[in-house]
């Protein structure tokens, strides 16, 4: 007879993991399945996690290349906005050895790692649901859990076919590490803007130190030109084909529901991803954090239905909903200004020292206000203007 776990957790990745964590701590039986044979093996990621997150939830710091305390916008002109602070806003991660340090934890609460399974459907059951996988090379087999737990990331097929979130747009990452033969690593994080540089988006070059940078950019159209302009324009004597280019796609904004029998969608999965900045591990873990309470309590009620784990969708839209649409429509409005326009802005911001203007309205993870208080500097009329 098949093992009945009380939960299985697609996906192997922070919000997955983290959930599977919790889950465990409280005296569940977790098992975590995930199609990569070792955790982290193929993360692509920025690896940029707020300060506030190591300290909310404890995380795990092994993994940590370097603090940023300084981050410059800049315009694609060249012209540049600073904002820094004393003590570190966020720090950057090697997300592979990140990701196997929270699995470290999630293994030493008892959940077990089944890897090199990769999930093809779930399916329910009167009693649960049965998780169909395939092995490496041929195998197939499954899993029976009382509820599972979609963290798989931005593949939809999953949740498609359970008639679960998808994301409203996606945007096309890619980035790469390089070495530029200098330290470097107490130097301005930059994000680049403007339509010529990244349309829809932006890009970044991130310091490691010892001597590496990291260089990327989302994108709404293909990537790949714009990266390699990116590229020459911050380290002139690299080659695109030198580099080891990684890209990814990024979900924007969730739409339907994340709950469904026995199912909870989060993190990446469900589309909870700052649509700022297209960061997903801070939000992906808030969402873990909700998910493991409402599945923790549903347990104890022995409630499992789409009804009783309703509370995640409204424990998730209160925490960071109004988070997602600001951001989200914040990004369209910036995708829709020229590059002369961008550098007008540009001024303006300088002009009216808005940097100074957003001091204690600034947060490395919530952005909402800032943005707020940016538009209406950056586009309330001047004084003495009709």
């Amino acid at each position: 007879m098949t093992v009945m776990r009380d939960v299985a957790v697609i996906g192997a990745g922070p919000a997955g993991l983290y959930a599977a964590y919790q889950l465990a701590s409280a005296g569940l039986d977790v098992a975590v399945l995930d199609a990569q044979e070792r955790i982290g093996e193929n993360a692509v990621c920025s690896g940029v996690i707020g300060e506030e997150a190591f300290v909310r939830f404890g995380l795990p710091r092994r993994s940590v290349l370097n603090r940023i305390c300084r981050i410059q916008a800049v315009s694609p002109a060249g012209r540049r906005l600073e904002y820094g602070s004393a003590t570190p806003l966020a720090r950057v991660v090697d997300k592979a050895g990140f990701n196997r340090e929270l699995g470290e934890l999630a293994g030493a609460a008892g959940v077990e790692l089944c890897l090199g399974r990769l999930v093809e459907a779930i399916e329910r059951e009167k009693e649960g649901v049965q998780v169909r996988f395939r092995l490496r090379p041929q195998g197939v087999g499954k899993l029976r859990a009382r509820a599972a737990v979609i963290a798989c990331g931005v593949n939809g097929s999953l949740t498609g076919a359970l008639g679960l979130v998808k994301p409203r747009e996606l945007l096309r990452a890619i980035q790469a590490d390089i070495g530029l033969g200098k330290d470097g690593a107490g130097n301005p994080t930059e994000v680049y803007v403007g339509r010529s540089v990244a349309p829809g988006a932006f890009g970044w070059k991130i310091p490691l130190g010892e001597g590496r940078v990291r260089v990327g950019l989302m994108s709404g159209e293909d990537p790949r030109r714009y990266f390699t302009a990116l590229l020459q324009r911050v380290a002139p004597g690299v080659e695109r084909g030198e580099v080891k280019v990684r890209e990814k796609a990024i979900g924007q904004m969730p739409v339907g529901q994340c709950v469904g029998e026995r199912m909870v969608a989060i993190g990446e999965a469900a589309a909870h991803v700052k649509t700022s900045t297209g960061g997903g591990i801070y939000f992906g873990l808030l969402s873990a954090e909700m998910a493991s309470a409402v599945l923790r309590r549903a347990f104890r009620r022995g409630d499992l239905s789409a009804e009783g784990l309703g509370e995640f969708e409204r424990y998730w839209r209160a925490a960071f909903g109004r988070e997602l649409w600001t951001g989200y429509l914040a990004r369209k409005l910036a995708a829709h200004l020229s590059d002369r326009l961008m550098e007008r802005a540009f001024e303006r911001a300088k002009g009216i020292d808005l940097v100074a203007r957003l001091q204690g309205k600034l947060s490395f993870d919530w952005h909402h206000q800032a943005i707020l208080a940016s538009i209406r500097g950056l586009f309330a009329p001047a004084a003495g203007s009709v």
